[in-house]
């Protein structure tokens, strides 16, 4: 598992020792967190894009499957560092597969991103639709997709929407949802952008576990969108977080941020049509777990 100190990589450690999985843990912890792992997955510090680091790392430990999370993920930084970018989301992917092969495993289920790589979706984008980056972060997620395609493991390319839940940063780009229960939770106001109208397709992080342990146990190969398919604005999730917390303590305006993708949205139809997946928990029931687990909802 790379990147499982992060959000997302965290809960799929929990849900793989959780079904009694060993879990080998690698993370450089430049986003991640000790704090976030399970003391029983084995953690290994080391950067993906650093290819004498990783394998010193793991040495000859034999594994069966790969779960690759580990990327840069800030959509604006990407454009002033594309040398990095492409360093650690490119390079680290082709070493990742290269270690992968030499550890014996045969699967490699890797994470990519459904916004970043079809760009405005006026109707959710299904696989078929041709990628469109518009940043640095999505050309590079692009092209590791397709050095994952190519390989010759069993690989799953599991293209995300905007995941939300429990241990979310606030600080990263695309946890509106997190920034948000945080201001909540501290009484602090919202920010909101523009007139409130950019829609996003908000996906439960324990549905976008789920997805990633079915790949890997089952015999599914290709390219799956994991969402909802239903776009919510940003008004519209305040209007939600409100009917289960009460109203925000206050709401700043502030200007349209340049270059906002306007409506980001995928089908998960052929997840659902092939027997791997399909979205479980609503927005409402999700916003409320998360909240309660964060301690924002305290009844």
């Amino acid at each position: 598992m790379t990147g499982g100190a992060g959000f997302l990589g965290s809960h799929i450690v929990d849900a793989l020792l959780a079904q009694g999985d060993d879990v080998v843990v690698v993370d450089d912890l430049s986003t991640g967190d000790r704090a976030n792992l399970d003391p029983r997955a084995d953690l290994r510090i080391a950067d993906i894009s650093d290819l004498s680091a990783l394998q010193r790392e793991l040495g000859t430990h034999r594994v069966d499957a790969v779960v690759h999370c580990a990327a840069k993920t800030k959509v604006v930084e990407s454009m002033a560092k594309p040398e990095l970018y492409e360093r650690v989301i490119v390079g680290g992917t082709r070493n990742v597969l290269e270690t992968t092969r030499r550890l014996g495993a045969r699967v490699v289920v890797n994470i990519s991103t459904g916004g970043a790589i079809y760009g405005e979706t006026p109707v959710c984008a299904d696989e078929n639709v041709p990628v469109d980056p518009q940043s640095n972060y999505g050309r590079f997620k692009a092209a590791a997709e397709k050095l994952v395609e190519s390989s010759d493991l069993r690989a799953v390319t599991l293209r995300l929407a905007n995941i939300y839940g429990p241990r979310q940063r606030t600080d990263l780009e695309g946890g509106v949802i997190a920034i948000f229960l945080g201001c909540w939770k501290r009484g602090e106001p919202l920010t909101m952008f523009g007139d409130g109208s950019y829609e996003r397709d908000y996906v439960y992080i324990a549905d976008v576990v789920e997805a990633v342990t079915t790949a890997l146990g089952g015999t599914h190969a290709g390219t799956f969108n994991i969402g909802t398919g239903i776009a919510t604005s940003v008004k519209q999730l305040l209007s939600s977080l409100s009917a289960i917390l009460g109203p925000p303590p206050s709401i700043r305006a502030a200007p349209a941020r340049p270059a906002e993708v306007l409506r980001a949205c995928v089908n998960p139809t052929k997840a659902a049509r092939e027997g791997l997946w399909h979205p479980k928990t609503a927005l409402l029931e999700g916003l409320r777990l998360t909240a309660a687990a964060e301690g924002v909802l305290l009844s």
